[in-house]
């Protein structure tokens, strides 16, 4: 298959998995702002940067490695090299699961009311935290399939999860309803479980059945046990990117325990600052998120792309995917945020019933353009091995988020958080296309966007300018 070939499929499939996914997600966001609360949902939003710590811890720069790695291997052709990177990512991953998952258990009442400042988070952390082995072993047979060009089995996985995830608390719901009992935020975290569960189970029965096109051309003589090497291989790439993402997830953390704080100091009341947090987090930005369902799989798929590529120094051809890829992240952007603007509010009313979440949605609607194209540009990077520069413009913007929380939200109130949010994506975007274009991997530009869409002859122009 050819590259121009796999972007396409690839892409069609992971898009329409995220759209899908992303599509029964607003129900379900909808279904639990009525009957769940705003309240519940932000104290659920609050165990998030715990969550996706844990997951930096035992899966993040994993995962990456193994999309990467698997991607050269069979670049170079050694099918038994991808076999045993995806060996070594399991034992690895699931041994640090098993370990977040005892001490998420233990330490869940500490971590709530020390570092969340919210005891109520406690109960929640013990629960989301047996999903921790599961998630390890459906993320690291999910970015071997991508690295080996299979992406219908991550596709089908993403599917699987939510369904189940939905599935599990709407019987949750019915149950309780005949019983008289409310439901509460523990039934989100109990169809995490399930979720992930349920996509574990089916990546491994692929895997070990055969039933896809790379295990069928596999060699039948695979060394079963990787060596000492190789270990030390995938933990010099996934070290430093589990360590980043950590960090990351320190300063995310902070700013979620933060912001509730910061928004009594504006003026709310503890009850009012929950609810406008859960509905920035559980309301507006899942619609801002929404279409990041291209720019995700595009992303998904540009990684292992732009490493086979790197491997086999083809400098044109990373080039070239570079430039579609800030194009089309362009394009995407500027089309919601225009979209954003102009029923954004009438959007978040409709859909939760909040006025609040539809004001806000208006109001971020500028981020897009930025936050689309970060999502691809990372990916990117990664590719490239540059995995140090997007550690540190991730963390000079979660540093002006934080800013904006301590500085900004006791004068503003949410509104200074929203300024801190568009002005970090802003100064993202701005070095990681001054990181590409000293590579002299981007050519293209905005003005680029303009006359591609005018004429044939202009795209002509494009790819000779790429070529030089």
């Amino acid at each position: 298959m050819s590259q121009r070939d796999y972007l396409l499929k690839g892409t069609f499939f992971l898009t329409g998995a995220g759209f899908l996914t992303r599509i029964a997600g607003f129900f379900y966001k909808i279904f639990l702002s009525r009957t769940i609360g705003a309240k519940e949902i932000g104290i659920f939003q609050l165990t998030s940067p715990v969550y996706a710590f844990c997951i930096a811890v035992c899966i993040g720069g994993i995962q990456t490695a193994v999309s990467r790695f698997t991607a050269e291997s069979y670049a170079k052709g050694d099918r038994s090299a991808a076999r045993q990177t995806l060996f070594c990512s399991l034992v690895l991953s699931v041994f640090l699961a098993v370990l977040c998952t005892a001490a998420l258990v233990s330490f869940a009442p500490w971590i709530a009311s020390r570092f969340l400042l919210e005891p109520a988070c406690a109960p929640l952390l013990k629960i989301i935290a047996f999903s921790l082995p599961f998630c390890a072993v459906h993320a690291c047979i999910s970015g071997y399939f991508i690295g080996c060009k299979n992406v219908s089995v991550s596709a089908l996985s993403q599917m699987l999860e939510q369904f189940v995830r939905i599935s599990t608390v709407l019987l949750i719901f019915v149950l309780l309803q005949k019983e008289g009992r409310p439901i509460s935020s523990s039934a989100m975290a109990v169809g995490q479980i399930a979720g992930e569960i349920s996509s574990a189970l089916y990546c491994t029965c692929i895997l070990v059945s055969g039933r896809n096109s790379v295990q069928k051309k596999a060699p039948a003589a695979i060394r079963p046990f990787p060596t000492q090497s190789q270990y030390k291989k995938l933990l010099s790439v996934s070290t430093p990117l589990a360590l980043n993402r950590m960090l990351l997830c320190i300063l995310q953390g902070m700013e979620a325990a933060l912001l509730p704080q910061q928004l009594e100091q504006s003026g709310l009341t503890s009850h009012n600052a929950l609810a406008v947090y859960g509905t920035l987090t559980g309301m507006t930005l899942p619609l801002i998120f929404f279409p990041t369902a291209v720019t995700g799989a595009v992303s998904t798929l540009l990684l292992p792309a732009v490493s086979e590529a790197r491997a086999l120094r083809q400098k044109k051809q990373i080039t070239d995917t570079v430039n579609a890829g800030f194009l089309a992240s362009v394009l995407l952007g500027s089309f919601f945020m225009i979209s954003f603007l102009l029923f954004g509010k009438n959007a978040g009313s409709w859909l939760f019933h909040n006025e609040l979440s539809g004001i806000l949605l208006k109001k971020l609607a500028v981020i897009c353009p930025f936050l689309y194209l970060n999502t691809t540009l990372n990916s990117i990077l990664h590719g490239l091995g540059k995995t140090t520069a997007v550690f540190l413009y991730s963390a000079a913007g979660f540093a002006v988020r934080l800013a904006s929380v301590i500085v900004l939200v006791p004068r503003l109130g949410i509104e200074g958080y929203l300024y801190g949010m568009i002005l970090s994506q802003v100064l993202i975007s701005a070095c990681s296309l001054f990181l590409l274009r000293r590579g002299n991997y981007l050519t293209a530009s905005i003005p680029d966007i303009l006359f591609l869409l005018v004429s044939k002859e202009t795209r002509t122009a494009f790819k000779e300018k790429g070529r030089h």
